[in-house]
């Protein structure tokens, strides 16, 4: 599990967990696709946590994870998870709240 949050982050900042399913093309693909968007259109800043539950199989569980990829919007709320390919950024910025 990697994570880049600060504890000092503001409240408006956007904060994702991403599940994914090892270094498989579905699984870069998505991570590259949710750090594209990010960096385009996170105006208040961003933290993505990339979970690869092959490697953390309890993150999954305790989290309710079902099918990968899943995006977790952790903050600002609500929470929202998107699940599956994250290609269609139109939606995806949409549930995020961030201008396509």
């Amino acid at each position: 599990m990697t994570s880049d949050v600060d504890d000092h982050d503001s409240p408006d900042k956007l904060k994702l967990r991403l599940f994914v399913s090892g270094a498989t093309p579905r699984s870069l693909r998505a991570i590259g696709v949710v750090r594209k968007l990010c960096e385009a259109a996170a105006t208040d800043g961003y933290s993505l946590e990339v979970v690869d539950v092959f490697l953390d199989p309890a993150a999954a569980r305790d989290n309710q994870i079902v099918a990968l990829p899943t995006l977790v919007k952790l903050a600002p709320t609500p929470k929202r998870r998107f699940i599956g390919d994250m290609s269609d950024t139109v939606p995806l910025a949409a549930g995020l709240g961030l201008a396509s």
